[in-house]
């Protein structure tokens, strides 16, 4: 009975091991990039020996790739949650920004860490690639889903191009907005403008694109008949 419960303490502990390493690097990581930070100095912010790190990783690229992947669900998770409580708030005649604020104010750590490791990202570190490339790829459907519900086109083929062009956009403007206010950040009066630019651009951009892409279908249709 004794020695069955050894594995499973060990199991706890490495567990309770991996889960520190992992807190600790993000948060470094967050504050100093990933080039910014080694092993040596996750080692002495949790306390863990870097061969220990290294067992457990294999890698400063493993443990990368460990800590995306360990926060992407959790920091997906809150974004829905802000959405379907902007979603109550617009209703009820309050601005719809819980998604921004969310990302912007409450958890900015995940999304900073992501562009700041897609910038620094090395040409033969493919794993981590392909790890930002899939949770980007996520971002960018979250997105789409969204803006499909509110371009009132009946056409679904029509209506999947703006969608597809209006991500696009979407994506460089929340990118550009967010590295904005790391770099100044701003008070929270003013990021609610900076939101409302926000919606006011992509509203523009949709009605701009649904114009197109209507215009572009009747001559077709003119030029077929």
């Amino acid at each position: 009975m004794v020695s069955s419960s050894i594995p499973s303490r060990r199991r706890e502990q490495g567990a309770r091991t991996r889960d520190r390493v992992l807190e600790v690097a993000t948060d470094l990581m967050a504050r100093h990039g990933y080039s910014g930070t080694s092993i040596s100095a996750i080692s002495k912010a949790s306390g863990v020996m870097p061969a220990s790190i290294y067992w457990h990783f294999e890698s400063k690229e493993g443990l990368l790739a460990a800590v995306i992947e360990r926060a992407a669900d959790a920091w997906f998770a809150g974004v829905t949650e802000a959405m379907a409580e902007a979603d109550a708030a617009e209703a009820a005649g309050a601005p719809p920004f819980g998604a921004l604020s969310f990302v912007f104010q409450e958890q900015p750590e995940f999304y900073r860490v992501l562009l700041l490791i897609s910038l620094e990202r090395r040409e033969d570190d493919a794993a981590t690639r392909e790890v930002v490339r899939r949770i980007r790829e996520r971002c960018r459907s979250l997105m789409a889903h969204r803006l499909d519900d509110s371009v009132p086109l009946a056409d679904a083929g029509l209506r999947r191009q703006v969608c597809e062009r209006l991500t696009d956009f979407g994506m460089v403007l929340f990118d550009g907005s967010f590295l904005a206010h790391q770099i100044d950040p701003a008070d929270p009066e003013t990021l609610v403008r900076s939101f409302e630019q926000i919606a006011w651009g992509m509203n523009l951009a949709k009605q701009a694109l649904m114009e197109e892409v209507t215009a572009r279908a009747a001559g077709g249709e003119e030029a077929a008949g």
